[in-house]
């Protein structure tokens, strides 16, 4: 303002006017320099000397870009293929990694199976009847049970009838006829095998008691249980015994469950975490006695044409098993079965695959059935680990019975674990702490 009036008052002196500061004459030129400076500002944004606009117009175009370019990349998909829209289950299904557990010879103890199983994220809580597998988290989750359920604890019909249970929450139509790659596979041990022998010495009595009490209760109130009554322990044990006879005939479900379902053999996993499992283990020699082929299967044909080696030896299993039943414990019953199920070196009996090492030559039989199994590893219970969960033969055999069972002192209550692609086996507890088996 200052310049101006300046300016003014040298152009009024210029003019021959006095030296006092003309009012008019100020606002007049005040007029004249805001209208010349709007006109110069005009003219300059015509000219293009102001890029103020220009450089706004730049930005935000620049941002509609990057907009469009992150969208682009969000709804990409192969060429020829429908762009949709993902939703957040969708999502949840691509972020879920393939899983495998596995849980050893349980021998009648319902209690740790249970804690085991929610300790791995399989089910929603521990106690009741209402117990769920957890679904949304175990998509693409295989469990699997290397026999032994029965025999020893005093829980043998409660832990197989509740794993059982498990089962057919997740059974979809068509599991019933591929039972060799259902989400939930169980495997038989050799006392599942006995249980069908009518083989009773390892059933507890304590269970024996109760089923025998059970069964007289069916026969109406005027059977009194009580410390007086005329029916003894050794009466209600007989009872008992009848009872599970009957639970595990050709004809019953769990009788069905072990010889028409049950398998020796399942692989299950993908990538380093692809294992095959069973109770005592597959050597080279069972598949020559079942004059099993390399011609006979095929592990990497998908279109069904050849069955995969795990699924030839489980047919051969149960068509020799199917509608056994066996009366006494006299060799020449057993001989019903052939050597390389009922043989104290068949797959459900061996103690071999435990005490193979680089020396024996056991170590190449591991690494000779795995090969042809097509797996990274094979995993099998039967013998029990004092020391916990581990693994031999540069980790081609795992023996996961860590004798969770209080029939063996509950010594290493663990699970075995092995997620995703690039996973290792871990060994897992009922407090859910993890460690590298």
């Amino acid at each position: 303002t200052n310049a101006k009036m300046l300016r003014a008052k040298a152009r009024k002196k210029k003019q021959g006017g006095n030296d006092d500061f003309d009012d008019d004459l100020w606002k007049k030129e005040k007029e004249k320099d805001t209208f010349g400076g709007r006109k110069k500002m005009k003219k300059k944004r015509k000219s293009g000397k102001d890029g103020s606009l220009l450089k706004d117009v730049v930005a935000i175009g620049i941002l509609i870009c990057f907009f469009l370019f992150v969208v682009s990349l969000y709804f990409k998909e192969p060429r020829g293929q429908r762009v949709f829209v993902k939703t957040k289950t969708e999502k949840n299904k691509k972020r879920l990694k393939t899983k495998v557990i596995a849980i050893g010879d349980v021998h009648g103890d319902e209690d740790v199976l249970r804690r085991l199983l929610f300790a791995t994220g399989a089910t929603d809580k521990v106690l009741g009847e209402d117990v769920k597998w957890v679904k949304e988290r175990n998509e693409r989750t295989v469990l699997v049970q290397t026999g032994d359920v029965v025999d020893r604890g005093k829980d043998s019909i409660g832990s197989f009838t509740f794993i059982r249970d498990i089962r057919a929450q997740v059974l979809v139509p068509g599991d019933e006829d591929d039972v060799d790659r259902r989400q939930i596979r169980l495997l038989v041990g050799n006392h599942e095998l006995m249980a069908i022998q009518a083989d009773y010495r390892f059933v507890a009595k304590e269970e024996l008691v109760a089923l025998g009490e059970a069964q007289m209760e069916k026969y109406g109130e005027q059977v009194k249980l009580h410390p007086d009554s005329t029916i003894g322990k050794k009466a209600l044990q007989k009872v008992g015994l009848l009872r599970w006879k009957k639970l595990f005939a050709p004809d019953e479900a769990f009788g069905k469950e072990i010889r028409e379902f049950g398998s020796v053999v399942t692989v299950a996993g993908e990538g380093n975490c692809k294992s095959a499992f069973s109770h005592a283990g597959v050597l080279p020699e069972h598949l020559k006695e079942m004059k099993i082929r390399s011609e006979d299967y095929d592990n990497t044909d998908d279109s069904g044409l050849k069955k995969s080696l795990d699924k030839v030896i489980n047919e051969h299993y149960r068509n020799s098993s199917k509608g056994v039943q066996m009366s006494g414990n006299s060799w020449q019953e057993r001989s019903r079965l052939p050597s390389w199920i009922n043989g104290g070196d068949g797959v459900f009996w061996t103690r071999e695959p435990p005490d193979a090492s680089e020396t024996n030559g056991g170590c190449d039989k591991i690494k000779e059935i795995v090969d042809l199994l097509g797996v990274k590893r094979m995993v099998i219970g039967h013998t029990v680990q004092w020391q916990g969960m581990n693994s031999i033969c540069g980790g081609k055999l795992v023996l996961i019975d860590s004798g969770m069972s209080y029939a063996y002192g509950g010594r290493k209550r663990e699970a075995f674990v092995c997620e995703g692609v690039n996973g290792v086996p871990m060994a897992v507890d009922t407090n859910g702490k993890s460690r590298r088996i």
